[in-house]
């Protein structure tokens, strides 16, 4: 009898840990094929960049965006949003308004 449960328990065990291994390796494919999702998507990203980078037009706005270059002939324009007039406060109390008004 304690062979028979001896034999159990070491069964027992081995099955234990294929299934702590099938766990680990299930989150581990996850993990990777999310990776793989991202790479995928920044290759294209990529290669949407180098074929903009293969026409003349696609240079110079890589070269405006990266050195804020201008062509010839033309200016900068600067806009600046309006100044917000503060609000102005009363300085006097109504107390103080009524005193001066009936100052007898």
């Amino acid at each position: 009898m304690l062979v028979l449960l001896g034999l159990i328990a070491v069964s027992v065990s081995g099955v234990w840990g294929v299934y702590k291994k099938e766990r680990e390796s299930a989150e581990l494919r996850t993990q990777v094929e999310r990776e793989r999702a991202d790479l995928i998507s920044r290759r294209a990203l990529l290669e949407s960049d180098l074929n903009s980078l293969k026409t003349d037009r696609g240079i110079e706005e890589a070269l405006r965006e990266q050195y804020a270059l201008a062509e010839r002939g033309e200016q900068m324009i600067v806009i600046i949003d309006p100044e917000v007039p503060v609000p102005t406060k009363a300085t006097s109390t109504v107390g103080e308004w009524l005193r001066k008004f009936f100052w007898w």
